[in-house]
């Protein structure tokens, strides 16, 4: 467990600047809630005190969001804070702290004038508390339709973060952010005319691919591109080299997922070439 705590708003900045070093180079970071307001709160920090503009973080994996939006929890508690869901998954008895969130933020107010170190004891406790039980929540993925907020939501591969997925009468179409940005345009990609734009100023990337519809099937041809897709044999869906990505009104998630994540490794050795 690793804590940041400014002593003083005078710190704030210096930080702010050792936990983004930290966190730099991880893959993913998991968070509750995390996309409308941990890190929409430290996006607004980092504004007002002048640094890192262009900071890209981790992809994060927002558990709120999972079960809101691809679970049958909603319907079953009364709300999906994270304590809820917590008592639900029977960790509550393993809180120590007795404060809320705003308890805290008010804590730390008084801390500022007085220096208690109980206070500070308090406010470190809660925050551990709060990040131990985090990891400890994971298992209620298991509650939700993971591959379908993969779909969703999107998901990392490599140094690419998805975050749309969408077909329409004649493609398929691939949205996402680039965490080490470049610039590449191409109308064909191996055997597959098709539409690549990554852009090195906007960090994003957007893919194109033409599919094949027939009998109320959206089809993925993986024969057209120099990758070995041999992966998606476990699939009942897959075969010779076909994957049914769609059947008329049902996504196949999982299959689409593990599509899009090999035709993006294949994208980026020939980027990389």
């Amino acid at each position: 467990m690793k804590q940041y705590f400014a002593e003083s708003l005078a710190e704030e900045k210096q930080t702010l600047l050792a936990f983004l070093e930290d966190i730099k180079h991880l893959d993913v970071i998991i968070t509750y809630n995390g996309k409308h307001f941990d890190l929409k709160y430290l996006r607004t920090r980092m504004s007002q005190l002048g640094i890192l503009e262009d900071y890209q973080f981790p992809f994060n994996l927002d558990l709120y969001l999972v079960l809101n939006g691809h679970s049958s929890l909603r319907k079953l508690l009364p709300n999906l804070k994270q304590k809820t869901v917590e008592n639900f998954m029977g960790l509550w008895a393993s809180r120590t702290d007795e404060i809320s969130g705003a308890d805290s933020v008010d804590m730390y107010y008084q801390f500022l004038q007085t220096k208690s170190s109980e206070l500070r004891h308090l406010i470190l406790l809660h925050n551990r508390d709060d990040v131990l039980q985090l990891s400890q929540l994971l298992p209620v993925l298991e509650k939700s339709d993971i591959h379908k907020a993969f779909f969703c939501l999107g998901f990392p591969v490599e140094n690419l973060y998805i975050s749309k997925i969408s077909f329409d009468s004649k493609e398929i179409k691939i949205h996402g952010s680039q965490r080490n940005p470049l610039s590449y345009s191409a109308y064909g990609f191996d055997d597959c005319p098709c539409i690549l734009d990554f852009d090195r100023f906007s960090e994003e990337f957007y893919i194109n691919l033409p599919i094949i519809k027939r009998s109320g099937l959206v089809i993925a041809d993986t024969k057209a591109f120099e990758k070995d897709f041999s992966d998606l044999q476990k699939y009942e869906t897959f075969e010779n080299g076909f994957l049914v990505l769609k059947q008329g009104n049902l996504i196949n998630y999982m299959e689409a997922n593990h599509f899009v994540k090999i035709l993006l490794e294949r994208i980026l050795e020939v980027i990389a070439a």
